[in-house]
């Protein structure tokens, strides 16, 4: 388990062979009272970094809360990574302590009704998914809730009666319109959290433009997104076409050659983007708008 790595700093003193640890390196502090070997963090991937660091937030507070992303990535539920994301916490009685009193990098929410909508999971204290996901799009925006939301409903046992509860319970939080949004436009067929990122950003940059998710074409084959039923965008994660899957990179790519011709040879265009396009989407947004207006050109 990662908190086999974990060292308690609570009791340790100024002589104690964990601060000389410390300041030699030969530790990296990830809370205020946790920390693990410089050596095993280093090994670590990013998603694991940012689990540990909020699973030891949680093991390192008397009464906050864990939230919003960081409370998804204690469910195992999916995040887009930001740079300089913040451990993101809130007290029951909806109090925020000053800014001067908390650890950097981490932030406190001004959070109500949270009492009837927390649970403990492996001895830290979190929102429940559902009312996790719903914090998400009003924290963040209804990108960011589309993705954990999606994830809830296809892998944690969430559904939308349960998040339609969590948001009667929220009447007078902010952030209304896009927890409904979420609700409205969840889906719990995705495969990727990329795959739902951009499903978002389409919904919101194109909202007269139909889309269908994991749509079935050509047998087995379901296109990620099918747009206004001719435009088939594909979100491919880079272990696809490392061997991660037991697959052969070169039958990877000469399967999905053979895919795209057929799909083309129906009227289907396809396009192809990674996690890289999706971390800065504004060029992969520009090329789907081109498509759609070349094709409504074409039929006006």
């Amino acid at each position: 388990m990662i908190t086999d790595h974990f060292i308690n700093l609570r009791y340790a003193g100024a002589e104690s062979p964990h601060r000389l640890a410390l300041q030699r390196g030969e530790l990296t502090q990830i809370a205020p009272w946790i920390a693990v070997p410089t050596a095993t963090w280093r090994q670590w991937v990013r998603h694991k970094q940012q689990f540990a660091k909020v699973v030891a937030a949680g093991w390192s507070t008397h009464r906050a809360v864990l939230i919003g992303k960081s409370a998804a990535r204690l469910w195992g539920m999916w995040v887009i990574s930001t740079a300089g994301e913040e451990v993101e916490l809130a007290v029951p009685s909806g109090s925020v302590p000053p800014r001067r009193l908390t650890p950097k990098g981490y932030r406190y929410r001004r959070v109500k009704s949270l009492q009837e909508s927390m649970v403990s999971i492996a001895g830290v204290r979190a929102t429940n998914p559902a009312r996790t996901c719903l914090e998400i799009a009003r924290l963040h925006g209804f990108s960011d809730g589309l993705v954990a939301t999606d994830s809830a409903l296809g892998q944690h046992d969430v559904t939308t009666y349960d998040l339609r509860e969590e948001l009667a319970k929220m009447q007078r939080t902010k952030g209304q319109a896009a927890m409904r949004k979420v609700i409205e436009h969840a889906y719990g067929g995705s495969e990727s959290p990329y795959e739902s990122y951009l499903r978002a950003l389409i919904i919101e940059r194109f909202p007269q433009v139909k889309i269908e998710p994991q749509k079935p074409l050509l047998g087995k084959y379901r296109a990620d997104l099918c747009l206004d039923c001719w435009l088939v965008l594909e979100v491919d994660g880079d272990a696809k076409y490392d061997g991660t899957y037991g697959e052969a990179p070169a039958h990877v790519v000469k399967q999905q050659i053979k895919r795209q011709r057929a799909l083309e040879n129906r009227g289907y265009v396809v396009l192809r983007f990674g996690p890289s396009d999706m971390k800065a989407p504004d060029e992969a947004l520009r090329i789907i708008a081109s498509h759609l207006g070349k094709r409504t050109r074409k039929v006006a």
